[in-house]
C-alpha cells in the first residue's frame, strides 16, 4: 500500500542556524518507497559551522515521529549520504521511506527537514611564517596516519577504500568527462568550477565543502612551500609509511604527518604504503591534469612540476588561512 506523504513547510528558527524553508515532498509514481524532498536553506555562514540534514517524516494523526536515516542529497546527478551544508541555495534530497518505516501505511504524513551543526576542531599548525595552517590530518581520515578519502579533481564526496583494496567507484575518465577531465581552463571557468585565480571554486572544493570553517584544498605554490620550506624525514608514524614534514627556525617543532595512501586506479587502491599523492586546488593548462604533490619510496616530486591525470583518486591535505 503506498505512503502518502503529505506536504509542510517549516521555519527552523534556531539561534545562529541557518534556516530551512518551502520544504515539499512527493512519493515517486509509482510507487517504490522513494520519497523526493526539496527545501531552501538560508543564512548558513561558509567560514562558520558547517551542517548536515535532519530529517524526520511526522504521523500527524497519532504525532509519532520516525526519523530518516535511509536518505540522500541529491548533487550533479550523484546520491551523496555524507552531504555537509556550506551554502544557502536549493536542496534536493531523496528518502527511502520504505527501507525506514517497511510497509507502515501512513495516511498523513509530514515531513520536517532541519539543519544540525556539526563541531569540527581538527588540529592545525603552522609550518612557516606568513604560511597557511595545515590540518594534521587528511579529508576523511581520524588520525594523522589514517588514509581518509580519496578524490577527483573537483570531487567533493571522496571516496574510501575497502579492506580488500578496492572502491566502490570506478576513477577513471569516463566518471569525470562530465565534471572536469577533457575540459579546459575557460570551459571550466564559464561554468563556475574553477575561479580566474585558476583554483576550484569553493563549492567545488573539497576542504571547503567537507570541513567549513575557512578550510580548503591548498593551492599548487603552498604545496611547493611545503616542499622547499620544510624539512622531510621519510619514516613511519604508528606503523604507517610516509613523510613527516616539519618546519624550520623557530618552526621547528611544529610538523604534520602525509600517510603514503596510495591512489585510486579504476577500483583498485594501488600504491598503498609506497605513496602518497595529494591534490592542489590549482588546475593545468593540459585539459587533462590538475597539479598534485606526490611521493613514492623516499623521492618527492615538486607539485608545481607535477600534473597528475584529473579522474585518479587522491588524498587532499586542507589548509586553512591566506598564504602571504
Amino acid at each position: 500500500m503506498a505512503l502518502m506523504v503529505a506536504v509542510v513547510g517549516m521555519l527552523v528558527a534556531w539561534a545562529e542556524t541557518p534556516t530551512v524553508t518551502d520544504v515539499t515532498a512527493k512519493q515517486r509514481y509509482p510507487w517504490n518507497g522513494l520519497v523526493d524532498i526539496s527545501c531552501n536553506v538560508s543564512g548558513v555562514d561558509s567560514a562558520g559551522d558547517r551542517y548536515q540534514f535532519v530529517v524526520v517524516a511526522v504521523d500527524k494523526d497519532s504525532g509519532k515521529e520516525y526519523t530518516a536515516s535511509h536518505f540522500s542529497v541529491v548533487q550533479d546527478g550523484e546520491n551523496d549520504s555524507d552531504y555537509i551544508v556550506f551554502e544557502d541555495g536549493t536542496y534536493k534530497l531523496l528518502w527511502d521511506a520504505r527501507t525506514d518505516l517497511g510497509q507502515v501505511v501512513c495516511a498523513r504524513m509530514a515531513m520536517r527537514v532541519t539543519l544540525a551543526a556539526i563541531p569540527l576542531s581538527p588540529g592545525k599548525v603552522q609550518l612557516w611564517e606568513g604560511g597557511p595552517y595545515w590540518a594534521d590530518t587528511n579529508i576523511g581520515a581520524e588520525r594523522p596516519w589514517d588514509d581518509g578519502l580519496f578524490f577527483w579533481w573537483g570531487d567533493t564526496k571522496g571516496r574510501r577504500a575497502s579492506a580488500d583494496g578496492t572502491f566502490d567507484f570506478n576513477f577513471d575518465s569516463r566518471n569525470s568527462t562530465i565534471y572536469t577531465y577533457g575540459k579546459t581552463v575557460s570551459n571550466l571557468q564559464s561554468a563556475g568550477w574553477v575561479t580566474s585565480d585558476g583554483v576550484l571554486a569553493p563549492r567545488r572544493d573539497a576542504a571547503h565543502v567537507k570541513w567549513g570553517g575557512g578550510w580548503r584544498m591548498p593551492t599548487a605554490q603552498e604545496l611547493s612551500d611545503l616542499y622547499n620550506r620544510c624539512v622531510w624525514s621519510y619514516t613511519k608514524m604508528n606503523g604507517v609509511q610516509g613523510l613527516l614534514v616539519r618546519g624550520r627556525g623557530e618552526y621547528a617543532s611544529n610538523s604534520i604527518f602525509l600517510p603514503c595512501a596510495g591512489d585510486g586506479s579504476g577500483e583498485s587502491w594501488c600504491d598503498v604504503g609506497v605513496g602518497g599523492f595529494y591534490r592542489s586546488s590549482s588546475i593545468c593548462s593540459n585539459s587533462y591534469y590538475a597539479y598534485e604533490f606526490g611521493f613514492a619510496s623516499g623521492y618527492v616530486f615538486w607539485c608545481g612540476m607535477r600534473e597528475f591525470n584529473r579522474f585518479r583518486g587522491c588524498s587532499i591535505r586542507p589548509v586553512q588561512g591566506v598564504s602571504k
